[in-house]
Order: C-alpha cells, then sequence, then structure tokens
C-alpha cells in the first residue's frame, strides 16, 4: 500500500456540478415546502375548535411521514415563486488555483481503479488494489465473524416491525441497511509496516437505534443526575472537574483506557448496567425490548450476511445510532463500581478514556490500587491499560498539570492542525468565523492567556498556511444564549458557482408574500422562517464514493441493450433496456407540443409498455398525466405522435441513504423546464419517493 496525501484538508469543498448542484436545491425546496405545509396544516387544525384531539403531539423519534402534505392555498403564490428560483438559477465559471487542483484531484479519483484506505488516527491516506483491499477487508472479517445463515436479517426485520407498529411507525422506519464493512489503517502503530493492522468498522445498523438513542439519552441523564458520577461529555466537563479538585499539589493521577470498548460490552454486561440504572430510574419493559433489540447487528461485505464466530448477535457497533448512549450507561455502571475503590468524586469517564485524582505519594499504594482497578475491570469482561502515579497528563485535547494546578491544549507531536482553505467551497460565513473558533477553543482549553499564547502558534501556522489572516485571541466570554423561536428553516446547498443570490432571493420572497395582512403572517415571518446555507459534499466523501464504485461487485456481461423483435420500432433507438434513467415523451399534434417527464428505477422498456397499456385500455386512463392527455386528443379525434428520450441516467434507491436519485433527477428536470406545455405540475417536488416504500418496516412479510 502507497501513502497518498493530499496536502491539505479532506473537508474542503470543490466546487460542484451544476447537474449535482440543482439536484440537491430541488431536495431542499421540496423538504423545505414539505414541512411548511404541514405546519399550515397543523395550525389550521388546531384552529378548528371541533377537533379535540388536534393539539395532541406524538413523538416520531424524527421520523417524517412519506405522505405529501396537502396544498394550502395561502401558500400557493409563495411557492410557485421557490419553484420558479430553481428555473431560473444561473452558474457562473468560478476557479481559481486551489479549486483547480481540487477539481484535478476529484477528476483522478473518480477515474481511478485504486481504493483509497483511510487511517484510523491520522490524516494519511493509503492506496491499495481492489484485490489487496479485498484481501485485507477479508481477512479482518473472518478473524472474528462467519457466514450468518439464510433469512437471519429477515428475522431481524420482523421484529423491529412489530416494536416498531406499537409506536405507530412501521410506515416510516426502513429496514436493516445492507451497508458494507470496511476497514482503516492503525498506521501509528511502531510495527505498520511490517505488520500491518487494522481497525473493522461496521456502518450496518438499524434505524430503530434512533428509537433507542432517544430512550437511553433519558435513562443516562437521570441516572447521571440521582447519582451525581463524573460522565463526561467533552473537555469541557473535564476541566471544570479539574478545577474543583482539592489538594492538586499532594494528589496523583490514574490514567485508563478500556480497550475495544464497543465490541467488548457484552450482553451481560450490559444487563448488569440496566439492572443499576433501573434502581435509579424507571424504564418500561418496551424500551427495553427496543434497547436489547438494536443491540442485534450484522455485519455485510460482498452481498453476504456475517455474524459472530459464536453465533451471537449481541454487538455494540461503532457509528450505530445507539453506541455512544450504551457506553455511556455501561459506563455509569463502571464507575460506580470504580467509586468503591478510589471515590465517587476523584473519578470520572469520558466513553472508554477514564481519569481520577488520588490523594497520597506511596508507590506501594498506587500498585495496588493498579491492581484492584485491573481485577475489578476483568471481573466485568473488560481489559484495559492504566498508568498511575502521574503529576502530569494528558486527557482528550487537553495537558492537565497537578504541580502547577495549570491546564493546557494538548495534541501529539505528529498531528500537526490541518483546517479548510479559505478558497474551499464552503459558505462564507462557515470561512470568516473559522479562525475566531479556533481562538475560543484554545482559550477553553487554556487555563490562562499566558498557555493560550504558547500554544497558539502551531495552530495561527495551520491557518495560515490554508489562505486565512489568523489573529488568535484570548477570550473566555460565553456565549449569550439567544431566545429560542419555532423557527422553519431553509438549507440551500452553497456553491461559488451559483451567481444567483439564493439567500436573498429567498428573504425577498417572505417579505413579500407574508405581509402583516397575510393569513399565516403570525407564525411565517421574516423571524420564523430563516435561512442556513448548507454543504456540498467534501473530499472525504467523494473518496468514500469512490471506493463504493470500485468495490461494487461487478455487473453482468450481458451488453444487450434492446430485445426488440424489429430494431427500428424501438422506442430508444436501441436503447429499450437502459436502467435507471428519467425519460422525456414529446407528444405531437398538428396544432400542439407537450413534453412529458418521467422516470423509472427498472429498465425503461418495462415502464414504455405500462404506458402504451394506459393509451390503449380505457380503465387505466387516469394512471398518468400522460394517458389522461392521451385520451383527451383520442375522444376529440386528434392525430399525435410520440417521440421517447432519455433525458439522464440516475442511481437506483438503496436502503439507508435517505435520497432516491432518480426521483429527484426527475424532480429536477421538472423544476427547470421552460416548455410552454409541459403536462407535469411542478408540485410533483413535494411529491413522495415510491421507490423508497418497499424498504419501509411495514412491507416486510409476517410469515
Amino acid at each position: 500500500m502507497n501513502p497518498r496525501n493530499y496536502g491539505y484538508s479532506l473537508k474542503n469543498i470543490p466546487i460542484p456540478s451544476q447537474t449535482s448542484y440543482l439536484k440537491c436545491l430541488t431536495d431542499k425546496v421540496g423538504n423545505f415546502i414539505r414541512r411548511l405545509r404541514w405546519k399550515a396544516f397543523w395550525l389550521e387544525k388546531r384552529a378548528d375548535s371541533s377537533n379535540s384531539q388536534a393539539s395532541e403531539i406524538s413523538s416520531n423519534y424524527g421520523f417524517q411521514t412519506t405522505n405529501t402534505p396537502p396544498s394550502n392555498i395561502h401558500l400557493k403564490a409563495f411557492e410557485d415563486e421557490l419553484y420558479d428560483m430553481i428555473r431560473d438559477v444561473k452558474f457562473t465559471k468560478r476557479r481559481d488555483q486551489f479549486q483547480s487542483q481540487l477539481h484535478d484531484d476529484v477528476k483522478a479519483i473518480r477515474t481511478s481503479d485504486k481504493v483509497l484506505v483511510f487511517a484510523d488516527k491520522t490524516s494519511n491516506l493509503y492506496e491499495a488494489d481492489k484485490e489487496d483491499y479485498t484481501k485485507l477487508l477479508r481477512d479482518n472479517i473472518t478473524k472474528t465473524y462467519r457466514k450468518a445463515d439464510p433469512g437471519v436479517k429477515k428475522e431481524i426485520d420482523k421484529e423491529a416491525k412489530i416494536l416498531a407498529e406499537d409506536l405507530g411507525l412501521s410506515g416510516r422506519i426502513e429496514q436493516f441497511a445492507e451497508k458494507p464493512a470496511f476497514v482503516t489503517l492503525k498506521d501509528h502503530k511502531d510495527d505498520f509496516r511490517t505488520n500491518p493492522k487494522c481497525r473493522l468498522i461496521n456502518p450496518a445498523k438499524s434505524e430503530m437505534g434512533h428509537v433507542s438513542k432517544a430512550t437511553l439519552s433519558i435513562i443516562v441523564a437521570s441516572v447521571s443526575t440521582s447519582t451525581q458520577l463524573n460522565q463526561w461529555r467533552n473537555s469541557t466537563t473535564v476541566i471544570e472537574w479539574f478545577k474543583k479538585l482539592d489538594h492538586k499539589q499532594h494528589s496523583r493521577f490514574i490514567k485508563f483506557d478500556i480497550c475495544e470498548f464497543y465490541p467488548s460490552i457484552t450482553e451481560e454486561l450490559l444487563d448488569k448496567a440496566i439492572a443499576f440504572a433501573c434502581t435509579k430510574t424507571n424504564i418500561p419493559d418496551a424500551e427495553l425490548k427496543i434497547i436489547k433489540h438494536c443491540r442485534k447487528s450484522l455485519l455485510f461485505s460482498n452481498s453476504d450476511a456475517w455474524v459472530k464466530k459464536d453465533g451471537n448477535l449481541f454487538d455494540v457497533t461503532m457509528g450505530s445510532f445507539d453506541g455512544a448512549e450504551i457506553c455511556e450507561l455501561v459506563g455509569l455502571y463502571l464507575l460506580d463500581r470504580l467509586s468503591s475503590l478510589i471515590g465517587r468524586e476523584n473519578v470520572g469517564l469520558y466513553r472508554d478514556d477514564g481519569l481520577a485524582a488520588i490523594r497520597g505519594s506511596s508507590a506501594r499504594t498506587f500498585d495496588k490500587l493498579r491492581k484492584d482497578i485491573i481485577e475489578m475491570f476483568k471481573i466485568e469482561g473488560l481489559s484495559i491499560t492504566i498508568e498511575t502515579n502521574l503529576l502530569v497528563t494528558d486527557f482528550l485535547d487537553v495537558t492537565f498539570d497537578l504541580r502547577s494546578e495549570k491546564y493546557y491544549p494538548f495534541r501529539k507531536a505528529d498531528n500537526n492542525p490541518m483546517y479548510i482553505n479559505a478558497l474551499s467551497n464552503h459558505p462564507k460565513s462557515i470561512l470568516k468565523e473559522l479562525p475566531k473558533m479556533v481562538g475560543k477553543r484554545l482559550s477553553e482549553l487554556s487555563c490562562d492567556e499566558n498557555e493560550f499564547n504558547k500554544a497558539k502558534g502551531a495552530y495561527e501556522t495551520a491557518l495560515k498556511n490554508s489562505g486565512h489572516d489568523p489573529h488568535l485571541q484570548y477570550n473566555t466570554e460565553k456565549t449569550k444564549r439567544r431566545r429560542k423561536r419555532n423557527v422553519v428553516w431553509f438549507n440551500p446547498p452553497f456553491s461559488k458557482s451559483v451567481e444567483t443570490d439564493i439567500g436573498r432571493k429567498f428573504l425577498n420572497l417572505i417579505r413579500k408574500h407574508f405581509s402583516r395582512h397575510h393569513h399565516f403572517y403570525k407564525y411565517f415571518n421574516i423571524h420564523t422562517l430563516k435561512l442556513s446555507y448548507s454543504c456540498m459534499p467534501n473530499m472525504e466523501k467523494i473518496i468514500k464514493q469512490s471506493n463504493t464504485r470500485v468495490m461494487r461487485a461487478p455487473v453482468s456481461d450481458s451488453t444487450e441493450d434492446c430485445n426488440c423483435t424489429n430494431p427500428e420500432e424501438c422506442p430508444l433507438e436501441g436503447k429499450c433496456l437502459t436502467p435507471s434513467v428519467t425519460y422525456t415523451a414529446d407528444v405531437t399534434t398538428e396544432d400542439t407540443n407537450a413534453v412529458y417527464h418521467g422516470s423509472t428505477e427498472g429498465v425503461f422498456k418495462t415502464r414504455y409498455n405500462g404506458h402504451t397499456s394506459s393509451f390503449r385500455l380505457r380503465h387505466h386512463e387516469n394512471d398518468t398525466v400522460l394517458s389522461k392527455y392521451i385520451w383527451s386528443l383520442k375522444d376529440s379525434g386528434q392525430a399525435y405522435s410520440i417521440k421517447w428520450n432519455i433525458a439522464s441516467k440516475a442511481q437506483p434507491y438503496k436502503c439507508g441513504t435517505r435520497r432516491c436519485d432518480v426521483c429527484l433527477s426527475e424532480k429536477t428536470i421538472i423544476a427547470r423546464s421552460t416548455h410552454p406545455c409541459m403536462l407535469n405540475k411542478r408540485t410533483e417536488i413535494v411529491g413522495k419517493c415510491r421507490h423508497q416504500m418497499k424498504f419501509k418496516l411495514n412491507s416486510v412479510l409476517n410469515q
């Protein structure tokens, strides 16, 4: 494997293509209008005093409904101009030296047949052949996994369906997504070159984890409050603990790290943690079932499902929706055990990293305590690395010094800071605030201005190398809390290549349409409808997409593009078997020319046969807008001809992606169309995706 260093942060964003930008903009506009319509719908429901249940709000755990919101006459004019905004977006060519470099790198990545492997704890990349990476991945999987029995995934989905039905969410939650596993390289190990080691990452997870996450967050907060254990959430809480320590100069640190915490959590250990939590707070059986269900895990690779070699489905995977909360719950149980050895106020835990401060200086005392701590963790099935009798130690990104009673920022010697370039395709507000955010963070990690000045040099150099003008200043002022508003956000994508000022247009539309006399002015105005730019894919995401493309199973060798008996009668001139396309039907009569835009996830020929069937059979007249139009021509006796064309190719929807490229391609074409006689309605942009429905839990068969 060869090292590959791009010399810049992979968080940098290249200027996207016009097509990808327009798809993203169409998606954001559609989502915003959906939310606006639903809010208007419920506002009018609540205003209806005859509906006693209108004000009841159920928790959907963030899962949005798949239903299309009803249109509202009071929003129509505003929506029409939002659609016009998509159509009228204009682009300009803006390419500087840095963006040209990103453009060339993106082109090389997307045309390469190599896999770019990320490092585990550094910003390094390594280039590998597909065969070598496949072997490395396979070796790491087979160490602890074996192929699962057929039907295991289906059984998990059936159980998830029952749980989701009890919550009324089976039509909103998707099935277990088959996302392939991957590895990252532990290049920080001393023997990396001779004996490369990897971390196996399993991104496959159940969407029921969102429900489990919300439940566990409440449980963890309740237990933490009642026990007053030091369950740290970030560096700031660790600093607050350090400040409150008494007799610092007479104390010593004990630092420990739980080895492979996530995969080491057994079902027995989790049961103990839950039993401990039940003594502090009430946990209903229904919530326990969801938490336990979300521990059933599968690993996917090369279209195969894998389970642990012992056949146990129980696992706490890194990257699962509720994995961090599981670790925090187990951590509270471990802290309670540790408090009997060290003292409740003297020890704390952040995920798998622990820190304690003990009064005393006897080496024998610390050695005995070290053995007791190791034994305690061993009883729970965990192994740790531990250091004792420390006067100075680094923890997370802070160094603590008991002698001077000071703390200051910490970073590894070989881990130089790297920031997004000032010419990256980020919103201007982010680029402008970056130096301030860095200065603010360093200030929080420094006990005084002197320590801040000692640490800031490396960060100022990194910012300067990225094109910023840094003048980092010590600042301990806390951000003022703002009054919460019930805001509906519009998040259009940002791109330097867009000449149209999307933000200004949007705000002007709000002022224009939601005046003081508007029906919804009290709820929709310049204070409650706000804009915040979103970002297009960065270099890291582009690399991951390229790796997925390279590792994708090879497509069938079949090169058949048409199976028509008479090739001259093929509706697409020999390309009728093309899958996942958006297409255009031009209907021409003696007097008019109309156009219809459609899409299909399967091959075009199947969709074409459906259209022609609706043209022949009267009872299928209302199948599509196109069939209605054709029958109106027939009824009026007008002769017509239809010419079919492929407008664009797309990727079929995959479970777990939450974004359908086929539907977005069709919606974008409709939104951008300027044809005077387009049969489609632009309100289709708000419509639901029919391709996602087959992956919802309610489509899982119970047999």
